[in-house]
């Protein structure tokens, strides 16, 4: 009887010990990333990534990019998304530098060429405002969906598609304007932004002053008459395309 005892309470052992091991383990709650980092999300054609200290990193989904990581896209195009959700996709012929937000400029990123389409989580309560910088703006955000692009003559577009986008100049004490959906406006260096205008709104124009066919805001032209930069409507196809 003691025997037939001892054998039944091995095996009931045995069973949970089995049925323990074909579960699946505890899964592991995910790290936050690094303050100032992002996650490849997707990476196509030619793009060339280099760590904080010019290492070259392979862009491959799910690489985690340090801050100070600088993003070169040549005829290709690359998504990341930054530690609060927010998306950016960087297009063809586009160089991107992360940035720690809580240093210096109070940067998330800085678009020194190329286009960049910005998906922006919205910022609740005292949350501080998402801040992109360019060679000739500073643009602010609380949870939008807009575009910037900064042309080989260092001039910035900035279109907004959702919610409103605050536009700066780096220089002078102007203040800065407000580009509601559906409008856009650029900038100089050296000067301030200019009156956003309705995308569309003034047709089709010849010639483009980034030397980029089909990209960008399409072709522009980079005379002025009065004061007013003439360009043409803008191609949008957002992170989630």
């Amino acid at each position: 009887m003691k025997q037939c005892s001892n054998f039944c309470t091995a095996l009931v052992v045995l069973i949970v010990l089995c049925t323990a091991a074909g579960q699946d383990p505890t899964p592991i709650p995910p790290t936050s990333l690094p303050v100032g980092s992002a996650t490849v999300t997707e990476a196509k054609g030619e793009v060339v990534l280099h760590g904080p200290q010019g290492e070259e990193l392979s862009a491959q989904r799910g690489l985690v990019l340090p801050a100070e990581s600088t993003i070169e896209t040549q005829k290709g195009s690359l998504l990341f998304e930054l530690q609060d959700g927010s998306q950016v996709l960087v297009k063809p012929h586009s160089r991107v530098v992360l940035k720690d937000p809580y240093q210096g400029k109070g940067f998330y990123l800085e678009l020194l060429i190329g286009k960049v389409v910005n998906r922006v989580q919205k910022r609740l309560g005292n949350t501080p405002s998402f801040k992109m910088g360019t060679p000739t703006a500073v643009v602010t955000v609380r949870g939008t969906r807009f575009e910037v692009e900064v042309t080989r003559k260092l001039r910035t577009y900035v279109a907004v598609y959702e919610g409103v986008v605050e536009v700066a100049s780096l220089v002078g004490s102007a203040a800065p304007v407000m580009v509601r959906p559906g409008f856009i406006t650029n900038i100089d260096q050296g000067r301030q932004p200019g009156e956003p205008r309705e995308i569309g709104g003034m047709g089709d124009r010849s010639g483009s002053d980034s030397g980029r066919n089909q990209e960008g805001f399409g072709a522009r032209n980079s005379s002025e008459k009065d004061g007013q930069q003439q360009r043409s409507s803008p191609t949008h196809d957002g992170p989630d395309n």
